[in-house]
């Protein structure tokens, strides 16, 4: 599309390749850091430009200079956002000054962005500088260039040259001293210089201020205590000694106190009222309605799709906040090439990939339609500024004979406001965002680092719960603590040794884990491998969390053992929750128990102790009818028991 007349534009190109030299795959997002408004250009440019990489693993998008003439605000900067499969998200800064047509962005881009915020600037080329020459001759008409000057420096008189002009160089001026001869001047004063003591900003001795006898006021011949003129508090405006005593007090009551109270950034957690207790839903939630189709029934609707969706009619990209997932793919067979799924979990596939994952965007539109594609048994839960309308996901509504087909969910609030929108979703694939174009769509932050579980179907979730993975504990627990990027990197039935269907927890570390860089991860699982060897799981055990530790050495790592689905703990299961509570112990990470209900720190000194998560007063109502998985009161419950045992802990 051809950029308005009246704005500056820059190409910005690249090319990325894996070690091996194939190319690499994904998307490079440049996203402006809020609305331009171009008055020039009668223009006003929103959001962000995704470009794809192709199959040489190239790039190229023409984007508006950053010093366009004219816009508001001035001195911004863009946020380029690459995203590869295989590899982490990185974000950074960099600028595109108009000077500079075609930038390949090896030549901007930081090497290493996590160790500080950088804006890369290419600017143009600056002009030759310019030079001072000397020698003991006059200089020659082939000496020097236009601008230069030439010091003679012959004789005690030194003479300069300059500045060259029209290949020439003018008559030389001499410098009086020249070749370290005596100063000519001082202050203004030539000849032999005498200096007064005003000449240099001394004091005049002679002054008779400084002379002149003083006679100080009268004033007492003694001042100590008990004597005929003693100097009081209250003579001199200082606080008397009934008030320094009381402030005395007072101080060290603060200090008492202030010793006291835990110190870290988990101590503020710790203080803090347990959210998880109410996990409120929204007192007035919006209409919502469902509709087979894939038109917008919103009048003047524009559609905000995720990248990679290819953009036709009026369709503009979506500047989405995609939390839980990366890698976000579009299906080869209609209609999957309108529908972005994420691809970010075993086996990376767009069929079979990441099930549970979310989205954010902010706008102020009253109303606006999600355009999905219809699966059986996909769910979702939308929140309004952090407030879930229901407590558990819902159904989509699509009926199953209608799978395959586009649909519309429509959420009417009444009203325009800015309001930030929460998508939870299983299973999911995700068209765009339809709104009124006389409303806007942006990006909002994310909060509280990434949280990662890397584990089994208690985290994965299963049809004991609603929603499955986005019904499950992390979820909720994730709500409870602010964290935003929330990543179910769990799948049913595997373990340590035990690999299920899919992968064990080992073989599964670089591709899920370590590739998405988190902040926080949780391994969490045992429960599958309890009925094998004890030695072999120590030995996994071991084996993993050493890994984990040598490729995520600024990640906080936490263990948690299996649960006792009965509520009384079978001698294999006590075994594999001791087995991994002392190979976490041993590799010095915290260590947090479903059966016992302790947690423990890298030491393996004991910091909370509460109910054991399942016990037999509760076990009929938490645990689901296949005598395994948490209902969802059980995953409310286990919500609240991890963020009890883990705030203690975590960084946020």
């Amino acid at each position: 599309m051809t950029m308005p007349d009246g704005i500056a534009t820059v190409t910005l190109t690249g090319r990325y390749i894996r070690p091996d030299g194939t190319p690499a795959s994904g998307t490079i997002t440049v996203a402006t850091p809020s609305t331009l408004t171009i008055p020039d250009a009668d223009t006003i440019a929103v959001g962000a430009a995704t470009a794809v990489l192709d199959e040489n693993g190239q790039f190229s998008v023409v984007l508006i200079a950053t010093d366009t003439p004219g816009t508001q605000p001035e001195g911004w900067n863009y946020t380029v956002t690459e995203r590869f499969r295989g590899s982490a998200t990185r974000t950074y800064g960099i600028a595109l000054p108009q000077a500079v047509p075609v930038v390949d962005i090896a030549d901007i881009a930081p090497a290493d962005p996590s160790q500080g915020k950088y804006i890369p600037v290419q600017g143009p080329p600056g002009a030759d500088g310019r030079t001072i020459l000397s020698g003991a001759s006059t200089p020659g008409a082939g000496l020097g260039a236009d601008g230069d000057f030439y010091i003679q420096t012959a004789g005690s008189t030194w003479t300069i040259y300059g500045p060259k002009a029209g290949g020439a160089w003018p008559a030389g001026v001499p410098i009086a001293g020249g070749g370290g001869g005596a100063v000519a001047s001082v202050n203004g004063k030539t000849g032999t210089v005498v200096l007064a003591a005003s000449d240099v900003g001394a004091v005049d001795t002679s002054d008779p201020r400084l002379t002149d006898a003083r006679t100080p006021t009268t004033h007492a011949t003694s001042h100590g205590s008990g004597g005929p003129d003693p100097i009081t508090p209250a003579a001199i405006g200082a606080a008397s000694s009934t008030a320094l005593t009381s402030l005395t007090t007072r101080v060290n009551a603060a200090e008492a106190t202030l010793a006291q109270l835990p110190t870290g950034m988990g101590s503020v957690r710790r203080q803090m009222v347990d959210p998880g207790l109410t996990d409120p839903v929204m007192a007035s939630p919006p209409a919502i309605s469902l509709t087979k189709a894939t038109t917008s029934t919103i009048s003047g609707a524009i559609r905000y799709a995720p990248a990679p969706v290819v953009l036709s009619g009026s369709d503009v990209r979506g500047d989405f906040l995609i939390c839980g997932a990366t890698d976000m793919q579009v299906g080869t067979v209609a209609p999957d090439p309108n529908y972005a799924l994420p691809t970010s979990k075993y086996p990376h596939t767009y069929a079979s990939g990441q099930s549970a994952w979310a989205f954010e965007f902010v706008t102020d539109a009253d109303a606006f339609e999600l355009r999905f594609k219809a699966i059986n048994n996909a769910a979702y839960r939308l929140s309004v500024d952090g407030v879930p309308v229901t407590r558990a996901p819902v159904p989509t509504g699509a009926l199953s004979a209608d799978a395959g087909s586009g649909h519309m969910l429509k959420v009417s609030f009444g009203s325009s406001a800015i309001r930030r929108l929460r998508f939870d979703l299983f299973t999911v694939p995700f068209g765009g965002i339809y709104i009124n174009s006389a409303f806007q769509l942006w990006r909002p932050v994310s909060t509280r680092g990434r949280l990662m579980v890397l584990g089994d179907s208690i985290t994965d979730g299963s049809n004991q719960n609603s929603g499955q993975g986005i019904g499950t504990w992390l979820y909720k627990a994730a709500r409870m603590m602010g964290v935003t990027d929330v990543w179910d990197q769990a799948r049913g039935g595997t373990g340590y040794t035990v690999a299920g269907t899919t992968a064990t927890f080992g073989d599964r570390l670089a591709a899920d884990v370590v590739a998405y860089r988190p902040d926080t991860l949780v391994i969490m699982g045992g429960y599958n491998d309890n009925s094998g060897s004890q030695s072999a799981i120590s030995s996994a055990a071991a084996s993993l969390y050493s890994a984990a530790k040598a490729a995520l050495p600024a990640a906080q790592i936490l263990v948690v053992g299996p649960h006792a689905p009965t509520g009384v703990p079978a001698t294999s299961l006590v075994n594999t929750d001791i087995t991994l509570r002392d190979a976490a112990q041993a590799a010095g990470l915290p260590y947090a128990s479903l059966i016992t209900g302790e947690t423990r720190n890298g030491a393996g000194t004991v910091i909370s102790t509460q109910t054991p998560f399942v016990t037999t007063a509760n076990a009929s109502s938490i645990i689901g009818t296949d005598g395994v998985h948490p209902t969802d009161a059980g995953h409310d419950l286990l919500g609240r028991f991890m963020v009890r045992a883990l705030t203690p802990l975590l960084p946020l």
